[in-house]
Protein backbone atom coordinates (compact mmCIF):
# COMPACT_ATOMS: atom_id res chain seq x y z
CA UNK A 1 0.00 0.00 0.00
CA UNK A 2 1.64 2.92 -0.58
CA UNK A 3 1.99 6.14 1.66
CA UNK A 4 2.04 9.28 1.39
CA UNK A 5 5.23 10.14 2.60
CA UNK A 6 7.54 11.89 0.16
CA UNK A 7 11.03 10.15 -0.22
CA UNK A 8 12.74 12.45 -2.89
CA UNK A 9 12.17 14.62 -5.59
CA UNK A 10 12.88 12.26 -8.91
CA UNK A 11 13.42 15.01 -11.97
CA UNK A 12 16.84 13.22 -11.14
CA UNK A 13 18.20 10.36 -9.76
CA UNK A 14 21.30 8.75 -9.52
CA UNK A 15 21.73 4.95 -11.18
CA UNK A 16 24.57 2.25 -12.42
CA UNK A 17 25.41 2.66 -16.16
CA UNK A 18 27.61 2.39 -18.92
CA UNK A 19 31.54 3.56 -17.79
CA UNK A 20 31.08 5.24 -20.82
CA UNK A 21 28.44 6.86 -20.70
CA UNK A 22 28.94 11.00 -20.95
CA UNK A 23 27.44 13.86 -19.89
CA UNK A 24 23.94 15.32 -22.35
CA UNK A 25 24.02 10.92 -23.42
CA UNK A 26 20.19 9.30 -23.36
CA UNK A 27 20.44 6.52 -21.34
CA UNK A 28 17.92 3.79 -21.25
CA UNK A 29 17.91 1.25 -17.91
CA UNK A 30 15.07 -1.07 -18.98
CA UNK A 31 11.88 1.32 -18.84
CA UNK A 32 13.34 4.57 -17.37
CA UNK A 33 14.88 6.91 -19.62
CA UNK A 34 17.18 10.05 -19.14
CA UNK A 35 19.38 12.22 -19.65
CA UNK A 36 23.03 12.34 -18.12
CA UNK A 37 23.67 15.12 -16.14
CA UNK A 38 27.71 14.62 -15.85
CA UNK A 39 29.77 11.79 -17.00
CA UNK A 40 29.84 8.14 -15.62
CA UNK A 41 31.88 8.12 -12.24
CA UNK A 42 33.28 4.96 -10.23
CA UNK A 43 32.32 4.49 -6.84
CA UNK A 44 33.60 2.87 -4.10
CA UNK A 45 32.03 -0.46 -5.25
CA UNK A 46 33.60 -0.26 -8.16
CA UNK A 47 30.55 0.14 -10.51
CA UNK A 48 29.79 3.54 -12.06
CA UNK A 49 27.17 5.57 -11.70
CA UNK A 50 25.53 9.12 -13.14
CA UNK A 51 22.49 11.25 -12.20
CA UNK A 52 19.85 10.99 -14.67
CA UNK A 53 17.58 13.81 -15.54
CA UNK A 54 13.72 12.12 -16.39
CA UNK A 55 11.75 14.94 -17.40
CA UNK A 56 12.30 18.56 -19.94
CA UNK A 57 13.72 18.80 -23.47
CA UNK A 58 16.94 17.66 -24.41
CA UNK A 59 19.15 18.20 -27.72
CA UNK A 60 19.97 14.89 -29.57
CA UNK A 61 21.44 14.34 -33.33
CA UNK A 62 20.13 12.49 -36.25
CA UNK A 63 19.99 12.71 -39.98
CA UNK A 64 15.97 11.34 -40.39
CA UNK A 65 13.33 13.64 -41.24
CA UNK A 66 11.38 14.26 -37.80
CA UNK A 67 7.69 15.44 -37.20
CA UNK A 68 6.42 16.61 -34.21
CA UNK A 69 5.37 13.79 -31.86
CA UNK A 70 7.56 11.20 -33.69
CA UNK A 71 8.98 8.70 -31.18
CA UNK A 72 12.99 8.84 -31.57
CA UNK A 73 15.13 6.06 -30.35
CA UNK A 74 19.02 5.23 -29.62
CA UNK A 75 20.39 4.39 -33.02
CA UNK A 76 22.44 1.10 -33.42
CA UNK A 77 20.89 -0.88 -30.56
CA UNK A 78 22.63 0.79 -27.70
CA UNK A 79 21.05 1.97 -24.34
CA UNK A 80 23.01 5.25 -24.44
CA UNK A 81 24.36 8.04 -26.52
CA UNK A 82 23.44 10.78 -28.21
CA UNK A 83 22.67 9.83 -32.11
CA UNK A 84 18.79 9.11 -32.73
CA UNK A 85 16.99 7.44 -35.40
CA UNK A 86 13.45 7.34 -36.01
CA UNK A 87 13.73 3.30 -36.78
CA UNK A 88 11.57 1.44 -34.11
CA UNK A 89 13.37 -2.01 -34.91
CA UNK A 90 16.34 -3.59 -32.72
CA UNK A 91 16.53 0.27 -31.12
CA UNK A 92 15.62 1.98 -27.64
CA UNK A 93 12.94 4.37 -27.14
CA UNK A 94 13.79 7.55 -25.66
CA UNK A 95 11.12 10.40 -26.35
CA UNK A 96 8.97 12.31 -28.72
CA UNK A 97 10.36 15.02 -31.26
CA UNK A 98 9.34 18.37 -29.72
CA UNK A 99 9.95 20.15 -33.06
CA UNK A 100 10.32 18.65 -36.59
CA UNK A 101 13.78 18.82 -38.51
CA UNK A 102 14.17 18.10 -42.33
CA UNK A 103 16.28 15.34 -43.44
CA UNK A 104 20.03 15.64 -43.32
CA UNK A 105 22.33 15.69 -40.33
CA UNK A 106 21.23 18.25 -37.55
CA UNK A 107 19.64 18.67 -34.02
CA UNK A 108 16.48 17.52 -33.24
CA UNK A 109 15.03 18.37 -30.08
CA UNK A 110 13.75 15.30 -27.76
CA UNK A 111 10.69 15.59 -25.04
CA UNK A 112 11.97 12.68 -22.11
CA UNK A 113 9.67 9.52 -22.90
CA UNK A 114 8.67 8.64 -18.83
Amino acid sequence: MATNEYITNADSLNYPVDADVVSGDFVVLGSLHGVAEIDAKEGDDGGFYATLRHVGVFIGTTADAVTVGAPLYIAGGDTFGQALTTTATGNELVGHAYRAKGAGAGNVYVRINN
